[in-house]
């Protein structure tokens, strides 16, 4: 009852009157988002974020949803879930430092708590932009006993349009001790706001293909709303996954 009910404030911000977006640059950015499934909407996740990068970060360089990722620059972010059904919270922080030379370093810390059961997670990653909107790295990712630790290459590039504002591409490798997990997505930005994209994974198991959607709603230059919509097709889960969010950059 208490998902509903925080959620419904949420989407109350939304009838807020919208204001000019100016697209101004940023270097705080805040959010709060609801992700749950259609079947059982009152289940979900909730999930508070943060970052700062130190350098202004341009609204104008792309779709809204990619401008952190575009601008290439040294940030710090903090994270917090929360999934009551599960009781499970998880707190993390984690960073990237960007070199003149376009190679970069990052590490990210997360702890999680199931119950009464509660461990870390700690990732290494290191890579290099190749061009204004691509990346290459490698990661590494360790934690408590009972964990496995993995390793992976990821690339990602964001082509731009000249009719629509472009596609982002990504693909990704992880080896685990069981098997190599591979995972690869394209979003086409019909426009700065709005995406449609699909994505596919395989874990040696079995795989998976998904279908989705997502639009960030400008309010101001301060504040943006987001949605998703996802399905996972020939897939025994039910209903389709669903997110709200707000967006706060200054």
């Amino acid at each position: 009852m208490k998902n509903v009910t925080a959620l419904a404030l949420l989407t109350s911000l939304f009838a807020l009157p919208a204001m000019a977006a100016q697209d101004a640059p940023f270097q705080h950015e805040a959010g709060l988002k609801y992700s749950a499934n259609s079947e059982e909407f009152g289940d979900g996740t909730w999930n508070a974020n943060y970052r700062y990068y130190v350098a202004p970060v341009s609204q104008d360089n792309g779709p809204y949803a990619l401008n952190g990722f575009l601008a290439q620059t040294t940030n710090i972010g903090a994270n917090y879930s929360m999934f009551d059904a599960a009781d499970t919270d998880t707190f993390g922080i984690d960073g990237t430092y960007v070199f003149d030379n376009n190679w970069f370093v990052g590490g990210e810390y997360q702890r999680f708590e199931v119950g009464d059961f509660s461990g870390n997670l700690y990732k290494l990653d290191a890579g290099y932009y190749f061009n204004d909107s691509s990346k290459v790295a490698a990661f590494y990712v360790d934690g408590s006993d009972n964990f496995e630790s993995v390793y992976g290459l990821e690339v990602r590039s964001f082509l731009a349009l000249e009719s629509t504002s472009g596609i982002d591409l990504g693909a990704m490798w992880t080896h685990t001790d069981n098997d190599d997990i591979f995972n690869v997505n394209a979003d086409w930005y019909v426009t700065k706001a709005w995406s449609v994209g699909a994505g596919y994974e395989d874990d040696g198991f079995d795989d998976n293909f998904a279908l989705k959607t997502a639009y960030w709603l400008r309010m101001s230059d301060s504040f943006s709303a987001t949605f998703e919509l996802s399905k996972v097709l020939d897939s025994d889960a039910d209903g389709f996954g669903a997110g709200i969010g707000i967006v706060g950059r200054f």
